[in-house]
């Protein structure tokens, strides 16, 4: 199971250490296996004092996160942790922290994932005690009455060195000496930081938090040690106690006057004790260390073994399966399939069991229609599909090879040996089914499945191949059917950017897309990710990151995308390979649409804008923008025809702008700063449409570098 840690101070930096020099024997006695995957901290002298390799170093947040199972949160405080975990969270991720500011303040908002076993925080109150397991567990039937104890080891601490005669400030001096105090005191000593912890453990009984600001809080900073000593001469100890009274709903942080009778009488140094009371059995008590960071590491470790039994109880699966997709660039030859093994490689030390797809070798798909071209000079669509598929055979035979001599399992699968099921449209088949169960095997037997993209077979047993960028489709369509945490597609680029780097010098990787902006991105002119394989990715709901296969950025995440309310531009795209096609004077009445649209539904053309012109007595003109690689198979006189047109015209010096992002049409502002910015070049606008995520006009094609270029300056994109 992969482990990220978001944090690396006292808290932080001893659960690395437990993990990374205890991770034998933790194996040994639990049978659980943690891997370290990822770590981030805000200062990189922590790195450094931890010697943690650089390839461990995340990025950001999201880098942490998508290369983890368990994301591990010791930043402390609300305003850095919050996002994190609520981000982790959404992503699927299971989250641990001992942030007990954050439970107590945020859980109402969090609770869902509390209750629903994705967010575990044992760390937040008692150190090593494990007092939430026993309430949330072992106590789950039982009302619970009462709630009291000493949850402070800083506070507990300073009061029993003062009994030795210590000033107040000689013992907080002492404490922090011990490291048993922060630098800053406040919220222990003023009582913050157990009233924290009294709401933490009051809302897993109730299912509501209280919150600090409904917690009466007293703390011991004006306490003398003559006073000290003097209740102790009377047989008794002042202890700073936490009390829950669930009864009459009074939360408290007080001075109490421990009499030896009670439980916590004895509870002295930096120790914590708590009791709680039930009405079917009873007083539980429990007592152990509190301050200091190995205790509260203790129990972040009890909390992963919590969650590898809650997944073991619930069948699910406890390691993690990551498809890596290969594009041609990756693997043209022996040299870089070997850079590829190594990454494959790199990965299962993070602890992920691999799925690989690949591409055909370098230009291998280019040669193969360049030779079937020779061969015939219209190649049948069936044996076309069988040439081009040798492509993707080679290459996962290949990788296969080389990942055995690696000394790893490896097996290469065809999509026919696979199952992959589409419809029989040669050329560009649709995925109808997958057998899950063949590479479900092999996952399970220890083998890399190394399958190749791009191609199935369909329910005649002919070979069919599904579209330039097929394997993009392959490798989203394996994520889905076996489950995988996500789907990781390697590409020469460091993601999505914000505009074409060949036009936009100071143009930047986008972190972050949805579903919805990658299909627009795709459709209209980005070439990273097939339009069909992000569709399929939306429907399914399956992550995907584009990343480099050259360099260590994160790269672009694409999933269901963060709720945002005000329009967000993320980038500007161009399509030159669209032609318009103009019905001039057309008949205006009832049928000579349809009639249009079904011409070219039979031609097979994909339209985009479509607009019809104002009435002009009994005519008027359609215009439609479709693929100029089409063209071929739309038969004109046909089209003209139907449609009653007097001239059918094909304008092809037109390109294609689009700005895609996330609410662009719910502000008039997106769509007059676009049209301003293309008057301002003295660029004149031919057509337009919009959606939610994007706007598009037709242009000249002479001019549209410096519209994408203009429009990406007035957006800053290049600043993001």
């Amino acid at each position: 199971m992969r482990v990220g840690i978001a944090g690396l101070g006292t808290v932080g930096g001893a659960v690395y250490r437990l993990l990374t020099e205890r991770s034998r024997e933790i194996e040994e006695r639990t049978g659980e296996k943690f891997i370290v995957s990822r770590v981030l901290n805000r200062s990189p002298i922590k790195y450094q004092t931890l010697n943690i390799s650089s390839d461990l170093i995340a990025s950001d947040f999201d880098d942490l996160i998508i290369n983890s199972d368990v994301v591990v949160e010791t930043i402390g405080g609300i305003d850095a942790a919050f996002p994190l975990v609520q981000r982790a969270l959404e992503l699927g991720k299971i989250v641990i922290t001992a942030n007990k500011n954050l439970i107590s303040e945020c859980g109402n908002e969090l609770y869902e994932f509390i209750k629903h076993k994705k967010l575990f925080f044992e760390g937040a109150v008692g150190g090593g005690i494990p007092i939430i397991s026993l309430l949330q567990d072992y106590l789950i039937f039982h009302k619970v009455t009462k709630i009291r104890g000493i949850l402070n080891g800083t506070t507990n601490y300073i009061l029993t060195e003062m009994l030795k005669g210590l000033s107040f400030e000689e013992a907080l001096k002492d404490a922090q000496k011990n490291g048993y105090a922060e630098a800053d005191p406040t919220n222990d000593i003023e009582g913050y930081d157990l009233g924290y912890k009294i709401s933490v453990l009051a809302g897993i009984v109730t299912g509501k938090f209280p919150g600090l600001k409904n917690v009466k809080i007293e703390g011991i900073s004006s306490i003398d040690s003559s006073r000290l000593i003097a209740i102790n001469q009377k047989g008794m100890k002042l202890k700073l106690v936490g009390t829950a009274d669930l009864h009459d709903g009074i939360f408290m942080v007080s001075l109490e006057e421990i009499q030896p009778g009670d439980p916590l009488y004895s509870v002295d140094g930096v120790e914590n004790g708590v009791e709680v009371s039930t009405d079917l059995a009873g007083n539980f008590f429990l007592r152990g260390r509190g301050a200091g960071g190995n205790p509260t590491a203790s129990a972040i470790i009890a909390d992963l073994f919590r969650v590898a039994k809650y997944k073991s109880m619930l069948q699910q699966r406890r390691y993690s399966v990551v498809v890596m997709k290969f594009g041609g660039a990756s693997v043209e030859d022996i040299s870089k399939m070997k850079s590829v093994a190594r990454k494959i490689e790199e990965k299962i030390k993070t602890g992920v069991k691999p799925v690989v797809v690949l591409s055909a070798m370098g230009d291998t798909t280019d040669n193969l229609i360049e030779m079937a071209k020779k061969a015939s000079k219209n190649p049948d669509p069936r044996e076309l599909d069988l040439l081009l598929s040798t492509g993707e055979i080679q290459s996962v035979a290949l990788m296969s090879l080389i990942l055995k001599d690696f000394g790893y399992k490896a097996i290469s699968l065809t999509g026919e040996q696979l199952k992959i099921i589409t419809n029989e449209k040669h050329g560009q088949a649709r995925i109808e089914n997958i057998n899950t169960s063949i590479v479900s095997r092999y996952i399970e037997l220890g083998y890399i499945p190394v399958v190749a993209g791009f191609q199935g077979i369909a329910r005649t047993g002919d070979i069919t191949t599904l579209g330039r960028g097929g394997s993009d489709l392959t490798a989203i369509a394996l994520a889905h059917s076996i489950g995988a945490d996500i789907c990781e597609l390697y590409k020469d680029v460091d993601g999505i950017f914000t505009a074409d780097p060949r036009i936009v010098e100071n143009t930047r990787p986008i972190k972050e897309l949805s579903w919805e902006e990658m299909i627009e991105l795709s459709r209209h002119g980005s070439q990273v990710l097939q339009a069909r394989a992000a569709e399929f990715a939306r429907k399914y709901g399956v992550k995907v990151v584009v990343k480099n296969f050259n360099s260590n950025w994160r790269g672009t995440l694409i999933w269901e995308g963060s709720k945002v309310e005000e329009p967000v531009v993320r980038a500007v795209t161009i399509d030159s390979d669209v032609v318009k096609v103009v019905l001039k004077n057309v008949p205006d009445k009832p049928g000579v649409a349809a009639r249009i649209m079904r011409t070219l539904s039979q031609n097979e053309i994909n339209i985009d804008m479509i607009i019809q012109s104002m009435r002009e007595g009994k005519y008027n003109s359609i215009a439609f923008i479709m693929p100029s690689s089409e063209l071929e198979n739309l038969d004109t006189e046909l089209l003209k025809e139907r449609s009653q047109a007097q001239e059918v015209i094909i304008e092809k010096d037109i390109s294609k702008v689009s700005v895609v992002g996330v609410n662009l049409t719910s502000t008039p502002k997106i769509a007059a700063a676009i049209f301003e910015t293309l008057a301002n070049e003295g660029i004149n606008i031919d057509m337009i449409s919009a959606s939610n995520s994007r706007i598009s006009v037709i242009i000249s094609k002479e001019s549209a570098n410096e519209a994408v270029k203009a429009i990406h300056s007035r957006f800053d994109l290049d600043l993001r």
